[in-house]
């Protein structure tokens, strides 16, 4: 390289992390899912959302599936309108759908991580600035399903003032 003298430093960042992912909106506040774990969405009705044993499951075409309202994660104050998404995920063979408002769609998302208060919220890996400079937050989608499998939801729910 002409002129340089190898004199300096040049400070990189250690890692900038790119996903793929599935940015949804949830109460008016955008999420991301890592869209490797994204299986499928569908509409999810009120009629196709049953209740077997304090477990929230959806009929998708004929198959029963498990899913988490996140507005009830996340204490939106919302319940969602008569029509929702849900966002069908897969975790070592065995389906899960989180209830989402709608899907806007695939959005490249480079991971910041968060501060220090903020790094051990359930269910939040990091966080992610969209093109028109609002937040979204990226969703740590398994610890969610381990958190409510262990009924940390109950739990969650409690810690939150419910």
């Amino acid at each position: 390289m002409t002129g340089f003298t190898g004199k300096g430093t040049i400070r990189l960042p250690l890692t900038l992390a790119i996903i793929e992912g599935l940015q949804v909106d949830i109460a008016g506040d955008k999420f991301i899912f890592p869209l490797s774990l994204v299986e499928e969405c569908v509409e999810l009705k009120k009629e196709d959302a049953n209740s077997v044993k304090g477990r929230n499951i959806a009929n998708v075409r004929g198959d029963l599936i498990p899913y988490i309202n996140l507005w009830g994660w996340f204490k939106t104050g919302s319940e969602g309108g008569e029509i929702q998404q849900i966002v069908i995920t897969n975790r070592e063979g065995n389906r899960v759908g989180f209830v989402v408002d709608f899907v806007v769609g695939e959005h490249q998302t480079v991971i910041k991580s968060l501060g220090k208060i903020y790094r051990k919220v359930d269910g939040i890996s990091g966080g992610t600035i969209l093109g028109d400079g609002t937040i979204a937050l990226i969703l740590d989608l398994p610890a969610i399903i381990r958190k409510v499998e262990a009924g940390g939801y109950e739990k969650h729910q409690a810690s939150q003032g419910n």
